[in-house]
């Protein structure tokens, strides 16, 4: 497995979902959305917990994997 790296953010783009706040995201996502990365927070991540976008799913997905 090779595992993709996400990082916290602060703000969300207004149209999105709110329980996606504070959630995780690839850098490339949190650039292309003009969001605020948390420092301190990268995290190492299955790739098939993160969206097409770039979000990481696997905190706030509405079907959790344990």
């Amino acid at each position: 497995m090779t595992a993709v790296k996400v990082y916290r953010f602060a703000q969300q783009p207004i149209d999105n979902d709110a329980t996606l706040s504070h959630a995780y995201a690839t850098m490339e996502f949190i650039i292309r959305n003009k969001l605020t990365a948390v420092p301190d927070s990268e995290m190492d991540v299955d790739p098939t917990h993160v969206d097409q976008d770039g979000r990481y799913l696997g905190l706030n997905s509405s079907n959790p994997t344990h």
